[in-house]
């Protein structure tokens, strides 16, 4: 008997127990809130605006906040997905397969808001793609891609905020109505720096405010951190190449405008690395 109760424990020890949940829930409602909101001002702007350019100047209008909201959501679903996944490439099959079928979906409202026209459907696949990038995300460990979800969705929000707060900037930083116009050029420069500077710095302290909590190494600080500067990246990169895509459709001349430009890519940049290196130095005086 004392040999069966000994046996049956060892049983019972071997079993493991399920991992945790991370804990994605609020990170799956910000992203498809995200996504909400900018499908919602892009059917406003196409049906609400006297002169509006159409569906198709319209999906390519909305198209920079299409992509970066359905990547973020994506990755977010994927995260909580394949947080019980306990390999790297686990979680990423799971997040590649989740990034698709959300795609699909995506892909299928924006070609019901927009039109069966060639150019659109080419706005499908970018989509789709942005939903299966942000899918692949999920190959990091949970912690790390709900921190820099956080972090991203404060990068977003600064945006938002500074951009409407833009004209007491730039009279704060020099400029104004009775600005010169190279007290305003200056100012505007200012202005520029400013935005990704304070997003790369929202981003640094969310990510390591969230990624704290699970202790991992010094690592994971900086890259968390970066993330938002990644993501904003591969929206870019995204747009460029859907752009060239269109450049040989009848939509080619509207195409033009998701052309990424130096402006855009110094902001994503400039995000990237002030979110990475103050991460790392904030995650280097964490509690022992």
């Amino acid at each position: 008997m004392a040999d069966d109760t000994i046996a049956e424990d060892d049983i019972l020890t071997d079993v493991k127990e399920p991992a945790e949940s991370t804990g994605t829930k609020t990170e799956v409602f910000t992203g498809l809130l995200w996504l909400g909101v900018s499908v919602f001002t892009a059917y406003a702007t196409l049906h609400g605006t006297p002169g509006a350019p159409g569906p198709l100047g319209a999906a390519i209008e909305a198209m920079p906040d299409l992509i970066s909201s359905s990547l973020i959501t994506a990755a977010a679903i994927a995260a909580a997905a394949s947080s019980r996944r306990g390999s790297a490439l686990g979680r990423l099959l799971v997040g590649l397969a989740v990034g698709a079928g959300f795609g699909l979906v995506t892909a299928a409202g924006v070609r019901f808001a927009y039109g069966a026209e060639a150019s659109v459907t080419t706005l499908c696949l970018t989509v789709a793609a942005a939903c299966v990038l942000g899918g692949a995300f999920a190959a990091l460990p949970g912690p790390v891609v709900d921190s820099s979800l956080w972090a991203m969705t404060w990068v977003l929000f600064a945006g938002l905020i500074l951009t409407v707060l833009k004209d007491p900037l730039l009279t704060v930083l020099g400029g104004g109505p009775t600005a010169t116009d190279a007290a305003q050029a200056t100012a505007e420069t200012r202005f520029l720096l400013l935005q990704p500077v304070v997003a790369g710095l929202l981003a640094a302290m969310h990510s390591v405010r969230w990624l704290r909590m699970d202790d991992p190494g010094l690592f994971w600080y900086p890259l968390t951190g970066a993330l938002p500067g990644v993501y904003l990246l591969a929206t870019e990169g995204l747009g460029h190449v859907t752009a060239k895509a269109l450049s040989a459709t009848p939509g080619g001349a509207a195409g033009a405008a998701l052309f990424t430009d130096a402006t855009r890519i110094r902001y994503a940049v400039i995000v990237l690395a002030v979110g990475g290196v103050l991460a790392l130095l904030i995650g280097a005086r964490r509690p022992k």
